[in-house]
């Protein structure tokens, strides 16, 4: 449930070409539908992973911002 994360939370995903990758969230917030600026990275190269859901009345999105642990 994308909604139950936190800063802090730890967050794995599974490739069949990489294996595993570890992320840690550092940013949780809401915009309006039409802001697309939550797309772009904000980590200076690292690697970065971009969340996105809808809020229960579906007038803002919930955008969770991770960053890869190495």
């Amino acid at each position: 449930n994308l909604k139950k994360l936190n800063i802090g939370d730890e967050i794995i995903l599974t490739d069949n070409n990489i294996g595993q990758v570890q992320y840690e969230v550092f940013d949780v917030y809401k915009v309006i539908p039409e802001d697309t600026s939550c797309l772009f990275p904000v980590t200076e190269g690292e690697r970065e992973l971009t969340l996105i859901t809808c809020t229960s009345k579906k007038k803002k999105r919930i955008i969770i911002k991770a960053k890869e642990v190495k």
